[in-house]
């Protein structure tokens, strides 16, 4: 299932689509069994190469830390992102990050902790999880936009 997710996110990106918002609910399995990207709503073309857009869109437990910090411009580095927490939620059963009941806990916890990964979790599936889901954010802006 990851390797089709990772095929229709690197289709969609060769195109210059971002997604915004890839999230189990937005992934279908058609009657042969193959997954399929759905509900293009939030998604944004012509973005190649260096390219890059700011505005805030998506599901929150699956955003990237760049999306949640508003001001701070991404390409389609969101979509891997988002794509490496529902990985690692289909090999864990878990969610990677603190989903508190406070407001601002999930956002605190997107941006600044790092998943622990159980010990029988397969070095393969793991190497997988971290390399799509690689915070590209600054540690300091997420500093400032907590201070507030």
């Amino acid at each position: 299932m990851a390797a089709e997710i990772i095929c229709g996110l690197q289709f969609l990106h060769t195109r210059g689509i971002i997604h915004r918002d890839i999230k189990p609910a937005n992934i279908l399995m058609d009657s042969a069994g193959h997954l399929k990207i759905a509900d293009f709503g939030l998604a944004v073309m012509n973005i190649f190469g260096d390219k890059k857009i700011s505005e805030y869109a998506g599901t929150l437990s699956y955003m990237a830390p760049e999306v949640i910090l508003l001001r701070k411009p991404y390409n389609t580095a969101v979509d891997w992102f988002s794509a490496g927490v529902m990985i690692y939620e289909m090999a864990t059963g878990k969610y990677p990050f603190h989903a508190g009941i406070l407001p601002g806990t999930n956002e605190k916890s997107l941006i600044n902790d790092v998943p622990t990964y159980p010990k029988g979790l397969n070095p393969q599936a793991r190497d997988l999880i971290v390399g799509v889901s690689r915070k590209t954010h600054s540690s300091n802006t997420a500093a400032k936009y907590y201070e507030n």
